[in-house]
């Protein structure tokens, strides 16, 4: 009929959510850095990722404890901060019980700004830290790397995870795709002919 409306119907599939884990060697740092283990990274559907580091040797994180989780979101090592080494565009960082959300802006870090969608806790001896994937670029891959240290006395102790000199971790993010229901011939034909009386509509 001339007066049908058409209907493009995009329904999002759900479970399309990703999943992966990483493994940093046990004891591989001086005992009073932070022993990054294994670091577990997952986002849910609506693009939130989270962060789960395993540190065995911390029942609670002390005063004198960093971690710096690093995300290089466009993949270059020219750009970013820590330029030829990483390139990160964005840290998620925790010092103590204080959490911080930094942005590289033309070369130095800038935490003034921290995104509703960032937080973290720490709770049997693995760290979380969560951000949304729009405050990360908004990329669906990105590289990442962690350091912690302990500034204990004028020689800090520090671990990394992947070890230095060795390849970043990469994680993808896998965001619902969208399933696009064609409307039968008929409707089709009648929105050709009758453009203006047909109608888009989303759900």
């Amino acid at each position: 009929m001339a007066g049908t409306a058409c209907l493009l119907l995009l329904a999002p599939l759900a479970g399309a959510s990703n999943s992966s884990p990483y493994a940093d060697g046990t004891a591989d740092a001086p005992a009073a850095a932070p022993d990054l283990t294994a670091v577990h990274v997952s986002n849910d559907d609506a693009g939130n990722v989270f962060f789960r580091i395993s540190i065995p040797n911390r029942a609670a994180l002390a005063y004198t404890d960093l971690i710096s989780l690093f995300v290089d979101a466009d993949g270059k090592a020219g750009t970013g901060c820590a330029r030829g080494a990483f390139g990160a565009e964005y840290a998620l960082d925790v010092l103590s019980d204080r959490y911080v959300f930094g942005r590289c802006v033309r070369g130095s870090w800038d935490f003034t700004r921290r995104p509703a969608s960032f937080g973290g806790s720490f709770a049997g001896s693995t760290l979380t830290l969560k951000a949304n994937r729009r405050d990360l670029g908004g990329v669906t891959r990105f590289h990442f790397r962690i350091g912690a240290a302990s500034a204990t006395g004028a020689d800090p102790a520090y671990d990394f995870a992947p070890d230095i000199g060795t390849s970043p971790w990469s994680f993808q993010v896998v965001a619902p795709p969208q399933a696009v229901m064609k409307p039968p011939a008929w409707l089709r034909k009648a929105c050709r002919r009758y453009p203006r009386r047909c109608r888009l509509t989303r759900r």
